[in-house]
């Protein structure tokens, strides 16, 4: 399933009708027994689209050769489930394809490697993760706009770099235009197990106080990457890791992540 933050005026059935699912569906993935229970900022689990027809709408058959931001959501879905450990790069090589075909094995699917509707279908609401795979987080914060925040890897050592992507993805077929306060466009920060912070990315960093915008085309991919060095003294233990986007829309929703550091066994 996607999650999709309500915005103002948001209702049941305009979710349903964006998403091409319906109240009823809706409902009963959120256990909301009142259709005029929806308030902004709410999250909502928004059930995968299948039409009678069989066919998905937003979410196209893909294949070695294609392209774009879809097979990006693939590879990061691939990555999250531990079958795909390649470059996030939105490209169908023959590496992502044997990952799905590796993926659709284990779910006893035809391992054809190519996306159709039940493939993805798994995909999307398959929740089973490998402690090895890198940590990932997705969220649909506006209608169309995906955001995924990743490490490069699950377990770290102390003085290792710990490399964190922020991804806004539009799947929609619409413009999507973010407004900024400042020329900040994006944070990162990452916290000790207690909370604390132990990096936050614009700490060392200073931004225009001027107003500004990013428009993104329908199918626009635009990621921030950075990283920190942990410390040598670094203990064991479960950090955490937030990234989000500083646009006034969204500034307030924070992806999170989870790492290990440990020490090497010697």
């Amino acid at each position: 399933m996607i999650q999709y933050i309500v915005q103002p005026g948001d209702t049941l059935y305009s979710i349903g009708v964006r998403f091409k699912t319906d109240v009823g569906a809706l409902m009963q993935a959120n256990h909301i027994p009142d259709p005029n229970m929806v308030y902004p900022g709410q999250i909502l689990k928004i059930p995968f689209p299948l039409s009678p027809a069989g066919e998905t709408g937003r979410f196209p058959d893909i294949r070695q050769g294609s392209s774009g931001p879809f097979v990006l959501l693939l590879q990061s879905q691939l990555t999250r489930l531990g079958f795909y450990k390649g470059s996030m790069d939105g490209m169908y090589t023959p590496t992502t394809e044997g990952s799905v075909k590796q993926f659709q094995s284990s779910r006893n699917l035809q391992p054809t490697g190519q996306v159709d509707v039940n493939t993805w279908r798994h995909l999307l609401d398959d929740t089973r993760g490998f402690l090895d795979a890198p940590p990932y987080h997705a969220d649909m914060l506006l209608s169309g706009l995906l955001m995924v925040l990743s490490a490069d890897k699950a377990v770290f050592k102390p003085d290792e770099p710990v490399i964190l992507t922020l991804t806004k993805i539009n799947l929609s077929g619409h413009t999507i235009q973010l407004n900024y306060n400042t020329s900040q466009r994006f944070d990162f920060k990452l916290a000790y197990p207690s909370g604390r912070t132990l990096w936050r990315w614009s700490d060392d960093k200073s931004f225009t106080q001027v107003l500004g915008s990013v428009s993104l085309a329908p199918g626009q991919v635009i990621r921030y990457t950075d990283q920190f060095t942990l410390p040598a003294s670094s203990q064991d233990g479960v950090y955490h890791a937030f990234g989000w986007n500083t646009a006034k829309q969204i500034h307030h929703i924070k992806l999170h992540i989870m790492v290990r550091i440990q020490q090497p066994i010697t």
